[in-house]
């Protein structure tokens, strides 16, 4: 593969990023991936603006750039310009003010850890401000929020409703439900661009397309939730 696969120019306006135009686009998407990563000390914390040349991107292609970058730097990507079209990747302020409003809102808050053996049950949220230990078990009609270390059982969204989420401090626990949609929780594809990764950090748990997906909640999960 070519050692010039990424190339990174700046410009007036931000940064402009030449792509090989024939590169299988996975293979693309890792070489992105370590550039910003090995680049990142250099560029420090901003915003900027992205232009693309090189190669015809797609939406979703250019997105899922977007988030290789982020995650293996501290740039915020605030517009992408790529087939002659810009567009704007910030989040929306109103999810911010849903955010704040509705996580807390009528939520049974446990002030410590549910231990073995234990059960807990709400007819809203749950927030537990310590672990939820082995063997114990937490359920909940609406989301689930473990400050500490989630090591038992938790089902959100009791009995059918797979719009809930659990959140963990440190997810250790291999028996979730969510709704109606229980079994293995798979980590959010995007998440794995990260070259940088670790082991263990908060994460959310949500349902999409019929499966439990895992993501760090430094990536803004919560705050894309409706």
């Amino acid at each position: 593969m070519s050692k010039d696969a990424v190339i990174l120019k700046s410009n007036k306006y931000g940064l402009t990023l030449q792509l090989d135009p024939v590169m299988p686009f996975a293979d693309l998407i890792r070489k992105v991936c370590e550039k910003f990563a090995a680049s990142a000390d250099f560029f420090g914390e901003t915003s900027m603006i992205l232009e693309t040349i090189g190669r015809e991107l797609s939406s979703e292609e250019g997105m899922i750039l977007i988030q290789a970058i982020e995650l293996n730097s501290k740039i915020k990507i605030i517009l992408l310009h790529e087939n002659n079209e810009l567009k704007d990747t910030r989040m929306l302020g109103e999810i911010d003010r849903f955010y704040a409003d509705n996580i807390f809102e009528n939520a049974k808050i446990i002030r410590g850890s549910v231990m073995k053996n234990d059960e807990v049950k709400s007819d809203s949220s749950i927030i537990i401000l310590g672990d939820v230990k082995s063997k114990a078990s937490v359920v909940a009609k609406g989301n689930i929020i473990v400050m500490g270390n989630l090591d038992g059982s938790a089902y959100a969204g009791y009995p059918d409703n797979s719009g809930c989420y659990i959140a963990a401090g440190v997810l250790n626990s291999k028996n979730l439900t969510i709704g109606n949609i229980s079994g293995e929780v798979t980590l959010q594809e995007k998440w794995s661009l990260r070259v940088h990764r670790k082991e263990k950090e908060p994460v959310g748990v949500t349902v999409w397309n019929g499966e439990l997906l895992a993501e760090p909640l430094s990536s803004g999960l919560l705050r894309r939730i409706k």
